[in-house]
Formats: C-alpha cells, sequence, structure tokens
C-alpha cells in the first residue's frame, strides 16, 4: 500500500507540474530583451557608427554651401619693385608690405557631383540604420535563445529532482521488503545503484542550470553570478503558409535592406566620382589689401563669375568610377546569394517547428503511458509477479519520456523564435 501511495503522489505531482504554470512573478523576455539592448557594447558602437555616417552625410549636404578663405601675411624684399616709365626708373611697390583678402566661393553648377555625393551619403546612412536593425535582432534572438535553454535546464532540473524521489521511494519500499526476506540482497543493491546514478545526473542538471543563467546573465551584462528568475513563455507559431512567410521574410529582412542601400551608394558614388571631370561654374567676391604708398587703391574689392573644366584627367576618375560600379554589382550578387538563404532558412525554421509540434503530442502521449507503466510495474513486483528490473526499467521509460516532452515543447519555442527571426518579426 505505501509503494501505491507514494505513486500515486508522484503521478499526481508530475500532472499538476505540466498544466499548472508557476504563479511566481519573474523577468519576462520583453524586459530581457530592453535589458540587453540598453547594455549590449556591440549596440553601442553601431550607434557610433550611425553618428558618422550622419556626419559623413551632413559633410556632403555643406559641399552646397559657401566657402570663405581669409589669409594674411608680411612680405619682405631685397629691393623695392620698380619700373621704366619714359626711360627713367619708377618705384611701383614698397620692400616691405602687409596683404590681407577675404573670398568667398559659391558653387553654382558642379555637373550633379555633389547632388550623387548627398545621394551617396544618404544610402550609406540608411544601410548604418539597417545594418543597426540586424545587430538587434540578431540579439534579440540569443537573448531569446539563451531564457529558453534556462527554462529549460530549470525544468531538467525539477525532472532530475523527480527522478531521485521515485528512485529513493522504490529503493526505500525494496529495503523494508528486504529487511523482511521478500526480496534478494541483488534488488536492494540494483535499486541503490540506480538511485546513485539518478543522484548524479540531478548534480549535472544543476550545474548546467548555473551555467545557463551565467550565460543569460553575460548578455544582460550583469555579474555572472546574479539570481535569475523568468517568467514562462507561451509560445505562438506565426501565422500564415510557409510561401507567405517567406515572401514576408524576403521583404522585411533588413539585412536586404541594407545591401539594398550598399548598392544604391556604391551608384551614386561612381556618379560623383564621374561628374568630377565635367564642367563648373563658381560665382566669387571678396576684398584684397595690399599695404603699397605708391598705389593708388590700396584696398580693392571683387566679383565674378568662374568656369572650370578638367577635360581629361589620364581616365582616373572613369577607372575609379568604374570601380565603385563593379562593387555595387558585386553587392547585387551578395544579395541574390543571400536571399536565396534566408528564403532556405524560413523553410528549415519551419519545417522544425512543425516537426517539434508533433513531437510534443507524441511526448506527452507516452508520458502518460510510461506513468501508468511504473505504476503496474509497482504493483506487480509489490505483488511478487514482477521483478525489480521491470520497475528500474519502468522509471527509466517514465523519466526518458518526460525529458523528450520537456526538450520537444522548449525546441518547439525556438523553433518560433528562429522562425520569427528568419522573416524579420523579432
Amino acid at each position: 500500500m505505501r509503494c501505491l501511495n507514494v505513486c500515486g503522489m508522484l503521478t499526481v505531482l508530475l500532472l499538476a507540474h505540466l498544466v499548472v504554470t508557476d504563479p511566481a512573478a519573474g523577468e519576462t523576455l520583453e524586459a530581457a530583451w530592453a535589458a540587453s539592448l540598453a547594455a549590449d557594447h556591440s549596440l553601442k558602437a553601431g550607434e557610433k557608427t550611425i553618428e558618422a555616417a550622419r556626419s559623413d552625410l551632413r559633410a556632403a549636404k555643406s559641399a552646397r554651401l559657401p566657402t570663405l578663405h581669409l589669409s594674411s601675411g608680411y612680405t619682405f624684399l631685397n629691393e623695392e619693385p620698380a619700373a621704366f616709365f619714359n626711360g627713367a626708373p619708377l618705384t611701383t611697390a614698397e620692400d616691405e608690405f602687409l596683404t590681407y583678402q577675404a573670398r568667398l566661393m559659391v558653387p553654382v553648377y558642379t555637373h550633379f557631383q555633389i547632388s550623387h555625393t548627398i545621394d551617396a551619403a544618404t544610402a550609406g546612412l540608411d544601410a548604418t540604420g539597417y545594418e543597426q536593425q540586424v545587430r538587434v535582432r540578431d540579439l534579440r534572438l540569443q537573448v531569446a535563445e539563451t531564457y529558453i535553454s534556462v527554462l529549460l535546464a530549470e525544468k531538467q532540473l525539477t525532472v532530475a529532482e523527480s527522478h531521485v524521489a521515485s528512485l529513493t521511494a522504490i529503493a526505500e519500499d525494496i529495503e523494508n521488503m528486504y529487511d523482511q526476506g521478500m526480496v534478494a540482497k541483488n534488488d536492494l543493491l540494483a535499486a541503490r545503484v540506480s538511485l546513485a546514478n539518478a543522484r548524479q545526473t540531478e548534480l549535472s542538471a544543476r550545474n548546467q542550470l548555473d551555467t545557463a543563467r551565467a550565460a543569460y546573465n553575460r548578455l544582460l551584462v550583469r555579474p555572472l553570478d546574479a539570481p535569475v528568475q523568468l517568467d514562462p513563455i507561451a509560445f505562438e507559431a506565426p501565422e500564415g503558409s510557409l510561401a507567405a512567410l517567406v515572401e514576408t521574410a524576403v521583404a522585411q529582412r533588413a539585412e536586404l535592406a541594407a545591401l539594398a542601400e550598399k548598392m544604391t551608394a556604391l551608384e551614386k558614388t561612381a556618379a560623383a566620382t564621374k561628374a568630377a571631370t565635367g564642367p563648373k561654374v563658381f560665382l566669387s567676391g571678396g576684398t584684397e589689401y595690399t599695404e603699397n604708398s605708391h598705389q593708388v587703391h590700396e584696398d580693392l574689392w571683387s566679383a565674378g563669375i568662374h568656369l572650370s573644366w578638367d577635360v581629361f584627367d589620364g581616365n582616373v576618375a572613369r577607372h575609379k568610377s568604374r570601380a565603385a560600379l563593379s562593387r555595387a554589382d558585386s553587392v547585387r550578387e551578395q544579395r541574390r546569394n543571400l536571399e536565396s538563404v534566408i528564403r532556405l532558412r524560413v523553410r528549415d525554421a519551419w519545417l522544425k517547428m512543425q516537426e517539434s509540434q508533433a513531437r510534443i503530442n507524441v511526448a506527452a502521449d507516452a508520458l502518460k503511458q510510461a506513468e501508468e507503466n511504473l505504476s503496474v510495474s509497482r504493483n506487480r513486483y509489490q505483488e511478487g509477479v514482477g521483478t525489480n528490473t521491470d520497475v528500474l526499467n519502468a522509471e527509466t521509460l517514465r523519466i526518458t519520456s518526460r525529458v523528450n516532452y520537456e526538450n520537444a515543447v522548449y525546441d518547439f519555442g525556438l523553433a518560433v523564435m528562429r522562425l520569427k527571426r528568419a522573416t524579420g518579426d523579432i
């Protein structure tokens, strides 16, 4: 009777554990995401990269603005400059004099070089922003995976403790029966060996949980030994067919958008480089002062329009433009390759989600049967029509079924998170 009572209590506790959610409050996955995004050093480095790209864009736009050049100097000559006038020398300047000038230049037409440079910088900034999105989503997936690994490690420890508790009860029953001379000593020894092995498994599970929690704390930039208490996750599979999920991924993956912007930036850079040899028009104005007592007007103002055209530069600009276009073609091929990889990853994650979802149902049914098998085996052994080996094997089947169930549940969770990352939803 004592054997039946203990077995029944274990069964009830197990079923309650499977269907009842622990009400204790802990850290949610959303809170973990927020903490990791706020503390991660790679994201902070990415923000600096974005700020650098913003500065590049501001510099490109500033090329449209007027430029002001100031200069000044004091000159010493060994002789006063002079010229012949009616056959006699005439001094034209002093041998020491001060000069200064201020000149303002305004670009009027640059053969679209400035606009192409601005477009390239804009595309570069957009590409940097998309790359930051990739880092954010990769980090969110990494945190989710580590979060799930902690939950799984907690379940594995619970399973190991359940195994120890069940084998402890079995060993106590067999010891009582041995003391009464009802079973052989090797039955008792076999039960004790199984219990010792279960305790070793429990120690290993406890260490694995500590390692999982330390990895979780590292991602959140916390002390590795900081306490960790996590809320369970209700995993929900993404809606839609596989084909729809694939198209969603292609449409919203930031990696593809980043490569598209890089391609645009290189094409605009090529256009700007080629435009460097085109005609350019500038307006200028300024003042110039030269200290010279022989000069009627020492302080002069000027305004002008200037045209420049590098008709031939040895094909330097043309070759650099072609190099940029070749890099753009390279990025285009990289994008095509990445798109095919994304399609494959979405398909793989979707299939694994379907597989793990089916495994949950199979594992739950197997666990129920394993519990019943253990109960029957213990009753048969208690009545003398079964063997100790049957009981230990039944307990092994029960714990294996429980492990399979927990693994299926969290494999489903991982597949869901990876599918969401593959489609760009995380």
